[in-house]
């Protein structure tokens, strides 16, 4: 007779024992003693059969599945050390699954008591015995339930309270928990792997490539994996222990985790400081990568701030590879074009503009703001206020979220206290915000503008590096200048098709219109302050060409640029 033997067990802590090797032995001893050819075995391996997501989710849920859909032949045993690792769920629920299995043949039986359940001798006094057991394993989970959830509720008001003690010995990957009383102590080579890996975040590399450069370092994973996957890196980037927070939740046993919205404070050892961190999450938000051509890989830097100026729909990147010139020249064959007008929803915007020339000519009056930084300061200094600007910046976040929650709850219920406790938060938020303002004054003060030649040493550096051949190079500066230019400008508005120009405002203090000069008939910008005050203006020596430009599944038989 085939027999099929399932092991399970509630929690990771208990896979880390005997557990798995003591359920398999005295199984298969057994199975060997009643004449059974063990075919599989079934490990469940840290699911809880309190709230049923074994049935459902995990490997017995399968084997039920296939059962039902004839799989497996009749009389094939379901083997387990007790009953209670088929289920802790109520009496009902626990034999209504035992009576489905069973109708569809298959032998359920256990090595505690030598017990068998099938649709042959399901009497009464096998009825009573499935009922009775069910509701002891039940009732000891649900109590055991309560005990941890009490117990965990009053860690965290402990921990709430401003005591810092290591309530569980579970901890992130690059921490370890040693000595008595217990404490947190860095594991000093996987921090570092952490701290590259927000590094590389804010350079501009994705999560998918930044796995594949660890790999290609045979920098050694985390955990039982044989590799890095983009994954593994995301939890990372996400993992709100790197700069010392926890994040408390609750989890009913067999139920997913629900978080609480509390956070403690300086609970883990910081291992990326809060500028890093706040850099990378901002990276994270603003990265916007483009595969176009033949394989040639193009980040368009002005992806969601470039809109029409007719309609304001976004402008979309469209581009068709290499195409040769009359003059045997090569170019690429990249534009903008206004998404309102290729779809046919009624805007008349029908220029392509050509997305390298008009990169250039936006890039060039904002790019020396974009790259202002002071070489003559302490670079210390300059690093220690950032950090402070940063913890500001996420102290005053948490509160607003706070009060946020005070607001909802002030209306739900209508009592002076909730009303009382929303109008504390608030002035809090305020002054926390007022301490952000004032930091960044601070900040601003602390730093002054390089001289002219350094500035335009670094965009020549950085420009240069734009469309390199090499890969690697290219597409580190492009996402350096993305993150840049997204954060000094909102948006870029390409109005058309009478008057080709675009504007834009800078660090809202600047307003910029790149067009074409009225006699030359060649690109040039004009800068002024918000108030109308001229700044300066700058001709091209070259044309934009702009030329009209087939596309196969353009709305109109060829884009027109004039």
């Amino acid at each position: 007779m085939d027999c099929v033997i399932y092991i399970r067990w509630s929690s990771l802590e208990q896979g880390k024992g005997s557990s798995l090797e003591r359920q398999r032995e005295d199984c298969r001893a057994h199975a060997a003693a009643n004449g059974w050819r063990v075919v599989d075995e079934l490990v469940d391996d840290g699911i809880s059969a309190f709230k049923g997501e074994h049935a459902s989710s995990g490997a017995l849920g399968a084997f039920a599945r296939d059962v039902r859909q004839g799989r497996w032949p009749d009389g094939v045993v379901l083997l387990c050390e007790k009953l209670d690792r088929l289920s802790r769920q109520e009496p009902k629920r626990v034999f209504v699954w035992l009576l489905d299995l069973t109708d569809a043949g298959v032998i359920v039986a256990t090595v505690d008591g030598a017990r068998e359940y099938s649709t042959g001798n399901l009497d009464m006094a096998s009825i009573i015995e499935v009922v009775v057991k069910a509701q002891l394993s039940h009732e000891e989970s649900e109590k055991k339930s309560q005990r941890l959830g009490a117990a965990w509720a009053a860690k965290r008001r402990r921990l709430a309270s401003g005591e810092r003690f290591v309530a569980t010995r579970r901890a992130p990957a690059w921490l370890e928990v040693v000595g008595s009383p217990a404490r947190f102590e860095v594991i000093p080579d996987r921090a570092e792997i952490v701290r590259r890996i927000f590094e590389e975040t804010v350079a501009g590399f994705g999560k998918q490539h930044i796995a594949k450069r660890l790999n290609l370092d045979c920098v050694p994973p985390f955990g039982r994996g044989d590799a890095w996957h983009a994954s593994s890196v995301q939890k990372i980037l996400r993992n709100p222990a790197v700069i010392g927070e926890l994040h408390t939740g609750t989890k009913a046993r067999g139920s997913r985790r629900e978080m609480t919205g509390d956070i403690i404070v300086d609970y883990f050892p910081r291992i990326v400081d809060a500028s890093l961190h706040q850099r990378a999450e901002v990276a994270m938000r603003q990265r916007a990568r483009r595969f176009t051509g033949r394989g040639r890989r193009l980040v368009n830097i002005f992806s969601g701030l470039a809109r029409c100026g007719v309609c304001h729909s976004r402008m979309t990147f469209r581009g068709k590879g290499r195409k040769q010139r009359a003059d045997g020249s090569w170019v690429h064959e990249d534009y903008l074009v206004c998404d309102g007008y290729q779809r046919g929803k009624g805007c008349k915007n029908a220029l392509h503009y050509n997305y390298q020339e008009w990169e250039t000519a936006i890039l060039d009056p904002i790019v020396g703001e974009a790259l202002r930084e002071d070489r003559t300061v302490i670079e210390a200094d300059v690093r220690e206020l950032e950090i402070e600007i940063a913890m500001l910046d996420r102290s005053a976040a948490q509160v607003r979220k706070q009060a946020e929650s005070a607001l909802t709850l002030a209306v739900e219920v209508n009592r002076h206290e909730t009303r009382a406790l929303y109008a504390r938060l608030a002035e809090e938020a305020d002054i926390k915000d007022a301490e952000v303002a004032e930091a960044k004054m601070r900040l601003r003060d602390l730093q002054h503008s390089p001289s002219s030649d350094e500035i335009w040493d670094r965009v020549e550096k950085l420009f240069s590096s734009l469309n390199s051949e090499e890969e690697e190079v290219r597409f580190e500066a492009r996402n350096t200048i993305m993150g840049a230019i997204h954060a000094l400008i909102d948006e870029l508005t390409f109005h058309g098709p009478e008057n080709r120009k675009v504007t834009f405002k800078v660090a809202s203090e600047r307003i910029v219109t790149v067009g074409f000069h009225d006699v030359h008939d060649q690109l040039a910008w004009e800068m002024k302050r918000i108030d109308g005050r001229a700044l300066g203006t700058f001709e091209f020596e070259h044309d934009p060409r702009d030329e009209p430009f087939d596309f196969e599944d353009d709305a109109s038989p060829s884009g027109s640029s004039n």
